[in-house]
């Protein structure tokens, strides 16, 4: 038995790890050898899913019905309504809970799917066996991602829907605005396409490091770092309008329909030469001293409105109206997809200059 036809004939025999045995070469056989070794991640996420699914139509089923009983309007704090939609009620801190679900799932998607791609082929070291035979490693990765990137894509779009429904039947009967973080990432395509994003950037970590668990722990610190940077930054990524607004003055509209205030619209109480946020008639910022000697605080309960109004008080404030949502959200997402194109060169550059002799 030669060394070139050792590989082939171990192809034939079924290893319990399900690193590379197949039925047979070509496209059908990567087929199975993709369900055999990914077979209890792709299960795993079905379930997760489809348990996802149900529990949010279900919310969002309660939350219209809430919303019609309101007579298609945000529900009254002290009405029954009102109360189920208390910050503290089951309803509230479920919904809080399928969120926040929604918005690590990439996480999920990237560590489970797409670590183990290259990763646990480096450490089973059963890359040499897998591209010895008639398919080509460049064939072997493509099709691998493109088979489990369908999976994903399919899954993810389902989620991403009924999220969507979700967040807007919520923000039907609370004062919440579709354009806050949370919200805003997982509405629209966003789950989708991140979740595609996180696959990829597993992969491409997957076969950088060659190992599984470091390779985890960088898409954990990856994901989480650029949450974070995309919840302080996405509020700009397109200049804010700006508008001054009278303490007092009937309300304008301007944040109304899922507006998002970027900057002021608060305002401090207290003395001192800390600026209260408050402007006078001449567009003058006052300090807290200032404010309290033109409002002198009423027996501790602090300045009356009525003063506020009485002086002509201004605010100034910078806000991204909500017409822009679908805007931000092809920004975001274009973004997305670009680090899922340069996740997607690196792991073809690394499976390229991947050296066989070493497994």
């Amino acid at each position: 038995m030669t060394p070139i036809t050792r590989p082939r004939l171990a192809a034939h025999r079924e290893d319990d790890t399900g690193s590379t045995a197949a039925p047979g070469g070509g496209f059908s056989g990567l087929i199975w050898l993709t369900w055999r070794q990914h077979r209890w991640a792709l299960i795993g996420t079905l379930v997760l899913a489809a348990v996802l699914l149900g529990w949010m139509t279900y919310l969002s089923t309660e939350m219209t019905d809430l919303y019609h009983q309101c007579h298609n309007m945000s529900c009254p704090e002290h009405s029954p309504q009102g109360a189920r939609l208390a910050g503290t009620s089951v309803l509230v801190r479920t919904y809080s809970y399928l969120s926040r679900l929604v918005q690590y799932m990439p996480m999920l998607i990237g560590v489970f799917i797409g670590v183990p791609v290259l990763s646990r082929e480096h450490e089973q070291r059963t890359l040499l066996l897998a591209w010895s035979q008639d398919v080509s490693p460049a064939r072997w990765l493509w099709t691998k991602l493109g088979l489990l990137g369908l999976f994903v894509a399919a899954v993810t779009a389902a989620v991403a829907v009924t999220s969507d429904h979700m967040e807007h039947a919520f923000a039907n009967v609370s004062t919440g605005s579709m354009f806050q973080h949370e919200t805003f990432m997982n509405t629209a395509m966003l789950p989708l396409v991140i979740s595609i994003c996180w696959f990829a950037v597993g992969a491409a970590l997957g076969a950088a490091i060659k190992r599984t668990l470091p390779a985890v722990f960088g898409v954990a610190a990856g994901f989480i770092g650029l949450m974070l940077l995309v919840q302080y930054r996405y509020p700009t990524l397109m200049k804010p309008l700006s508008a001054w607004r009278q303490i007092g003055a009937p309300d304008d509209g301007l944040l109304r329909d899922n507006a998002l205030v970027v900057k002021g619209g608060r305002f401090t109480l207290g003395g001192g030469d800390q600026l209260s946020g408050l402007y006078d008639a001449s567009r003058h910022q006052l300090t807290g001293a200032e404010l309290d000697r033109l409002c002198p605080p009423d027996h501790g309960a602090g300045p009356p409105l009525s003063c506020f109004a009485d002086n002509h008080l201004q605010q100034y404030i910078e806000y991204q109206p909500g017409s822009r949502i679908p805007e931000f959200h092809l920004i975001v997402g274009a973004g997305y997809l670009g680090l899922t194109a340069v996740a997607l060169a690196a792991v073809w550059l690394i499976v390229r200059r991947t050296n066989l002799s070493a497994g």
